[in-house]
């Protein structure tokens, strides 16, 4: 999701706010990166997804921030943890989910 592009399940809300943020800019930009995560995370709630799959651990951590500060609830996973629980037939239950 964070680089505005999804095979499949993407939503349109998406378009033009994920991204370019997670990581190092977090530190040096605060505000702006706390800004980005916040709308991220708002088009996140918006869409009603239950899950949040995404390759950049920066993105997870940037958008559990901010659906903690909103008090919102999904389930997030990295692409990795994703395809594994896909190809074994188990449930994305077990990954982290944020209960506000």
């Amino acid at each position: 999701m964070c680089d505005g592009k999804g095979p499949k399940g993407y939503h349109e809300s998406f378009a033009g706010v994920a991204g370019g943020s997670p990581g190092v800019d977090n530190v040096l930009n605060p505000g702006p990166a706390r800004g980005l995560g916040d709308r991220t995370a708002d088009a996140v709630l918006a869409s009603g997804a239950e899950v949040l799959v995404t390759a950049n651990r920066g993105c997870l951590m940037q958008v559990a921030s901010a659906l903690d500060r909103a008090g919102g609830s999904i389930t997030l996973a990295h692409t990795v943890e994703a395809l594994d629980a896909s190809t074994r037939g188990d449930s994305l239950s077990q990954f982290t989910s944020l209960r506000g």
